[in-house]
């Protein structure tokens, strides 16, 4: 019989030995995550000290200076310089005295770059300041103009304004007017005319583009239209005035020249790549060339400049071969290389000098400057310079898609060929080290493909933000249409550039027409492959901002620790965008018009007078492949003179455009908007978003779940910037609806 007092004591300790077994357990559990985690960090500092060795880590500091400009374009407020200058200089200073420890001086000199691009900001504010017309207005101005470019149905006039009436308006100093109709004036001419004039048009959607800030940058006041025009006598121009005018003249003589040769359309594609003058391209070969992915060839940047300076370089070293090198201060390849640069910066002068067109005769600079100094032309750091170059020159290009496309694609070609030079590098195979005809011309083929398949991929997550949209031939529509641009288009326009002066420029233009007509059909042909476009939904910044990241960590270092922290990056930031509600109400920033979900789950137009281009980004960002001139957009809502009606579900919409409609539709209506000033016995009946609403707020999206209502809007209603127009007084007044200007997206480089 044993004694229950034994018995306890050994179930004590048994309970006491399995206790500590377990406590053992779990200590090497937590050893084991805690090894992990050593494992982790150690390997990460290995790569980390292998990007220093590589110099790479630099190239971290153009994207800490661009995210300081987003910074600055998101303030609420103006803020002041010295508030970014004093953070900038501190952390320069104390970077420099920490010049021994690498990591601490690291991430001084990234804060330092962040607060140096929010400064760049607001130094390139205070450059261009100057007023923006608040309000729709009727005036007669006289003033000089700048530059004219021809449009299928008239012209595209900006005019530095010299007088204004009613002399309420004579803060403005420079318009940009559409006239409808043969106009026989050129630029630098005095003018007297009678205009419509507009604030520039804010963003159509919450996210979108923002013409009011860009046509800020650009110094515009207003645009609109001009209803008549005449050449009145005044002093000549003088200084760069009269040099840019001169300039304009040519670029239009020279439009018209290649016009008369080449005729219609394709003319038109043809003269815009050489003078960048587009107004003349029709929305047909517009849409085709879209479709197939090759519309950057049309806008004057990256290739056109590498281009056009790779052709100026070749012609100058094939002309200095047959020198002794004695006759020369430096090498053959340093002097081609100088005249290549003359030539990329005269293509630019001469090409209108647009944002894209400055962005890439920079990165070309930046380039053929790196011969001169003995170091290589494609180069990632070179990439890095030209960035900071351009960001500091204009901050505002930061936000576009222009920049955003451009360098992406430049820095996955340079990361791609980065890698095939170390790859070369570490394997010399038989076949790779032939030099037989047959494999050279394959290799050659290989990489057009891949490069073409890399260009593509870096700029898609772009161009599904900013247009919603993808072209997954374009592959297919770039390795054909790129080698005709390179080697017929572009050979041929330099050639009647020259020619022309003496008047033997025709056959060089009949050569660059048939080019141009050859990539024309093959935009047809992929344009016409069912999917050619595919309809992406809109998504949220936040996703792009992450897929940047792991865009950067894939192109811009070479461990193989960022490059999987690349692949988790794209992974949620897929999730993140595949996550987006759709609203169920669309609304335009200057209530004039709607787009309301049905209970088929399609969007309907609700509005007097469809607007082609706010529409169009709200069908795009649906995923609608409808057109704005589809009928079937205003199946289920009516409209009066006192303005529209539709009703889905629950929600009975009215866009009112008359004061004396409140009293009806403030009774029958749950969503009223307006371009007016609503009264305010309505407020209590229903959704209420009339003039007040929309110079706060701009474009709206409306989603509703259950009974929660979310709002999303071009403006958080505190912002109080140089380039949004001040609200006006509150009046019932009702609000002209006229025949504005509509600015297009940039192109898609």
């Amino acid at each position: 019989m044993q004694l229950p007092g034994r018995r306890d004591n050994r179930s004590t300790a048994v309970a006491i030995s399995a206790g500590a077994s377990s406590s053992r357990r779990g200590h090497v559990r937590v050893r084991l995550g805690f090894g992990w985690l050593a494992v982790l960090a150690g390997w990460l500092a290995r790569s980390m000290a292998l990007e220093a060795d590589r110099r790479r880590l630099f190239l971290w500091l153009p994207i800490a200076y661009g995210i300081g400009i987003i910074a600055y374009f998101v303030a609420d407020i103006e803020p002041s310089a010295a508030a970014s200058l004093l953070p900038a200089a501190v952390f320069c200073i104390v970077a420099i005295s920490l010049r021994h420890r690498a990591t601490p001086r690291a991430i001084l000199l990234v804060l330092a770059a962040f607060f140096l691009g929010f400064l760049a900001g607001t130094v390139r504010t205070s450059m261009v300041a100057h007023p923006v017309l608040a309000a729709p207005a009727s005036v007669a101005v006289t003033g000089r103009v700048v530059s004219i470019e021809r449009l299928t149905y008239g012209a595209r006039l900006v005019v530095d304004v010299a007088s204004i009436e009613p002399a309420t308006a004579t803060h403005l100093r420079r318009i940009r007017l559409v006239y409808r109709g043969t106009i026989a004036i050129s630029s630098g001419e005095h003018v007297s005319l009678r205009a419509r004039l507009t604030p520039p048009a804010p963003p159509a959607v919450p996210g979108g583009y923002d013409f009011q800030r860009e046509a800020y940058f650009q110094g515009l006041s207003a645009v609109g239209t001009a209803n008549s025009v005449s050449v009145i006598a005044g002093p000549p121009a003088t200084g760069l005035a009269a040099f840019e005018a001169s300039v304009d003249r040519m670029r239009n003589a020279l439009t018209e020249r290649i016009v008369s040769v080449i005729g219609g359309s394709t003319g038109a594609i043809a003269a815009a790549l050489v003078t960048g003058k587009r107004g003349g391209i029709s929305e047909l070969d517009n849409d085709n060339w879209r479709s197939a992915g090759i519309y950057h060839i049309i806008s004057i940047s990256g290739l056109h400049m590498a281009l056009a300076a790779g052709l100026f370089f070749w012609i100058a070293r094939l002309s200095l071969a047959p020198l002794p090198t004695q006759m020369l201060p430096i090498s053959a390849k340093k002097c081609a290389a100088i005249v290549a640069m003359g030539g990329a910066i005269a293509y630019y002068l001469f090409s209108g000098r647009d944002v894209a067109a400055e962005r890439s005769v920079i990165m070309t600079l930046v380039m053929l400057g790196a011969i001169l100094v003995d170091r290589p032309a494609l180069a990632m750091r070179n990439l890095a310079i030209s960035g900071l170059i351009v960001m500091t020159i204009r901050p505002e290009t930061v936000l576009g898609p222009s920049f955003q496309m451009s360098f992406s694609a430049v820095a996955g070609l340079v990361a791609y060929g980065e890698a095939m030079r170390r790859r070369r590098e570490s394997s010399a195979s038989a076949a790779d080290a032939s030099d037989a005809p047959a494999s050279r011309i394959i290799r050659l083929a290989r990489d057009f493909a891949a490069t073409s398949l890399v260009a593509g991929l870096c700029t898609a997550p772009f161009q599904a933000y900013h247009f919603h949209r993808l072209n997954p031939y374009g592959l297919l529509g770039n390795s054909i249409a790129i080698p005709l641009c390179s080697f017929l288009v572009m050979p041929a326009a330099l050639t009647g550039v020259v020619l022309y002066p003496l008047g033997l420029d025709a056959p060089a233009w009949w050569a660059m027409g048939k080019g141009i007509g050859l990539i024309s059909d093959v935009a047809v042909r992929v344009a016409q492959i069912q999917g050619a476009v595919a309809e992406v939904g809109r998504y949220p910044a936040l996703a792009l901002g992450v897929i940047v990241a792991g865009l950067a960590c894939l192109t811009l270092m070479t461990t193989r620790v960022f490059h999987i922290a690349a692949i988790a990056l794209f992974a949620t930031g897929a999730v993140v965008a595949s996550r987006t509600d759709r609203p169920l109400l669309i609304i335009d920033g200057n209530g004039r018009a709607a787009m309301l979900r049905g209970s088929d789950g399609r969007l309907i137009f609700v509005g007097a007078r469809r607007q082609a281009f706010s529409m169009q980004q709200w069908l795009s960002g649906d995923r609608d492949s409808r057109r704005p001139a589809d009928p079937t957009l205003q199946a289920g809502s009516r409209c009066d003179p006192s303005g529209c009606t539709a009703v889905a579900g629950n929600v009975s919409l009215v866009v009112t455009t008359s004061a004396s409609a409140f009293a009806e539709d403030c009774e029958r209506a749950t969503v009223i908007i307006t371009a007016l000033a609503a009264p305010t016995d309505c407020w209590n009946r229903a959704d209420i978003y009339d003039r007040a609403y929309f110079e706060r707020y701009g474009a709206t999206y409306v989603y509703r779940q259950g009974q929660t209502q979310r709002l999303e809007t071009a403006r958080n209603g505190r912002q109080d910037r140089p380039w949004i127009p001040k609200p006006r007084a509150t009046s019932t007044q009702s609000v002209p609806i006229v025949a504005e200007e509509t600015e297009p997206l940039p192109p898609d480089q």
